[in-house]
């Protein structure tokens, strides 16, 4: 197969956005997915399921006076995809008007992105993909024999075809790979927990073996846990916290979001938002990466944007109808239900890990945690799942039952370090990101 879906997808979609018009709207678009999601779980060192599913559907949009008509169905006949569009064109015809909406994307010419479909994977075998787990609880059994294994391996392909009533034709077969494995391991009256993960578009770029010995080797770490005093602290956030931090940054710079006014990124477009030390990428156009695409949601062409330069808010992320709707340039994260990032990164600094924690007199080190702020108030609240004490420069004791708090815009001005280094999965690089000074209290 090729990294393009059948035509008689396209064609589906064409039918569905004929019969929505035929119906009495003004605009239709269709999205035609078919595929296939293959899953196996593990609870405690056992399987516990396998699933295999397939993937069938047409979702129509109608628009009449920019009132939206909207009907799905769970096959890809023609003759479901006549009903699907009948079906939203009427609902179009009944529905609220929204005198916001002005129109569809019109065609543009799309951009290649490669190594997205990998046949290899796309024919994988629950078999297979059960091998992978399974390896994971026999890798952390064999650090720790008491570890228990608790996780899921998983595999899907997908060929989706879109197309709208202004001659949008966007078509794109992918494929995605990701294995799961969390360790918890009691031992002398401590317990230790640790997760770990891979994922990949291609076969190749996926490493299972590995993944439950290096998450049952950190939950070791963390069996002798010990609470902390409130204080107000240095914060540093290793790969896979920090990503929440920033992800959460981009959930408050949907557009969608600030023109509802429930954003505290509201009226910041243009501002400094964190310090001069951040600078964040999105680019859905880096091949085989995990959020790579030629087109979003409404069918309208990625491109790469950033979205914080050196700690200034430069945009805000649209859809066709926000962008419209606020007069500014699409940045093309529509989704079918809302707007999304793709892959983000921060770019790197100019130090290490290793010396950012050095530099720490006292502070903490969060591995594991989703520092995300609330959307509307931009406070954070957030659970250390992991972490450890950092006392005169090393990580000194893993932390009990800890929260890190704050106000959003006054953590992300505090950071004073980016890493040199990082973790890397496709399309995305993950560096440790040290805070000035959070609240760091005992969260029981």
């Amino acid at each position: 197969m090729s990294e393009t879906p059948r035509d008689d997808l396209l064609r589906t979609a064409e039918i569905a956005c004929e019969a929505a018009l035929k119906a009495g709207a003004e605009f239709a678009d269709a999205l035609v997915e078919h595929g296939r999601n293959l899953s196996v779980s593990v609870e405690k060192n056992a399987i516990k399921s396998t699933n295999s599913r397939r993937v069938s559907s047409v979702s129509v949009r109608a628009f009449v006076a920019g009132g939206t008509g909207w009907y799905s169905a769970s096959t890809t006949s023609e003759a479901a995809a006549r009903d699907a569009g009948r079906r939203a064109g009427e609902l179009a015809l009944v529905a609220e008007p929204d005198p916001d909406f002005v129109a569809l994307v019109a065609p543009e010419p799309y951009p290649h992105v490669p190594a997205l479909y990998d046949q290899s994977l796309a024919s994988l075998s629950a078999a297979e993909i059960a091998a992978w787990i399974t390896q994971s609880i026999e890798s952390a059994r064999g650090v720790a024999s008491e570890a228990l294994v608790s996780g899921e391996a998983s595999t899907h392909w997908r060929e989706a075809a879109l197309v709208n009533s202004l001659g949008v034709r966007a078509s794109q077969r992918t494929t995605h790979a990701s294995v799961y494995a969390q360790v918890v391991i009691r031992r002398d009256g401590g317990v230790g927990s640790f997760y770990e993960w891979d994922s990949a578009r291609k076969l190749g770029d996926l490493s299972p073996a590995g993944i439950g010995a290096a998450a049952a080797t950190e939950a070791l770490r963390y069996l002798a846990s010990r609470p902390i005093k409130t204080a107000t602290l240095p914060v540093i956030f290793g790969p896979l916290a920090a990503r929440g931090l920033y992800l959460g940054l981009c959930g408050a710079a949907s557009a969608e979001e600030i023109q509802r006014k429930r954003s505290f990124l509201a009226e910041k477009k243009g501002q400094p938002v964190a310090s001069e030390h951040l600078t964040l990428v999105d680019d859905p156009l880096i091949g085989g990466g995990l959020a790579s695409g030629s087109f979003d949601g409404d069918g309208y062409p990625h491109r790469r944007v950033t979205l914080v330069d050196r700690g200034v808010l430069q945009t805000y992320l649209h859809s066709n109808y926000t962008a419209r709707k606020s007069g500014e340039a699409n940045t093309g994260h529509a989704t079918r239900v809302g707007i999304a990032p793709t892959n983000v990164s921060p770019v790197p600094g100019a130090k290490t890990a290793a010396q950012l924690i050095a530099e720490v007199e006292d502070g903490i080190y969060v591995a594991l945690g989703q520092p995300s702020p609330d959307t509307a108030s931009g406070q954070i609240s957030a659970l250390v799942d992991a972490g450890f004490r950092i006392q005169k420069g090393e990580l000194t004791y893993p932390l009990e039952k800890t929260m890190v708090a704050g106000n959003a815009i006054e953590i992300l001005q505090g950071i004073d370090a980016v890493s040199s280094d990082y973790r890397e999965e496709p399309g995305l690089i993950m560096p440790t990101i040290r805070v000035r000074g959070m609240r760091v209290a005992s969260g029981e």
